[in-house]
């Protein structure tokens, strides 16, 4: 599937929804656009099928910030941020032990795992 540009998006990559990819527009320069992860209704990422999952479980958060100069025409630099929501059951990054604490810089193509399920952060098509 090919993304377009000015969107982000991210995989599922285990449980009932494995494979599927949900896309998100990215913040306009100078902006930031928060995603919530949980299992209430409303959340950006619903997952009501893992009850591991918290009903605010995280937050991916992408900053735009501008790559040179103050015109809304140049390009912005995507940055990707994870934190945990207070969950019972801890939110994690790829093969560490020890659950996220705070705020955590998330780079395209890492994997991280929300109650059971795992998922990726796609390299995004930055505009």
């Amino acid at each position: 599937m090919s993304r377009r540009r000015g969107e982000f998006s991210i995989t599922f990559m285990s449980g009932p929804l494995d494979g599927k990819t949900l896309r998100f527009n990215q913040p306009n320069s100078g902006q930031q656009r928060i995603i919530e992860i949980g299992r209430r209704e409303g959340c950006d990422i619903y997952m009501p099928f893992d009850n591991q999952v918290s009903r605010l479980h995280a937050r991916l958060i992408c900053s735009a910030q501008l790559v040179s100069g103050d015109d809304e025409t140049n390009p912005s630099y995507l940055t990707f941020y994870l934190e945990d929501g207070s969950s019972r059951n801890g939110t994690f990054i790829e093969k560490q032990e020890q659950p996220v604490e705070g705020q955590i810089t998330l780079r395209p193509g890492i994997l991280f795992r929300i109650g059971r399920t795992w998922m990726r952060l796609d390299v995004p098509i930055s505009y």
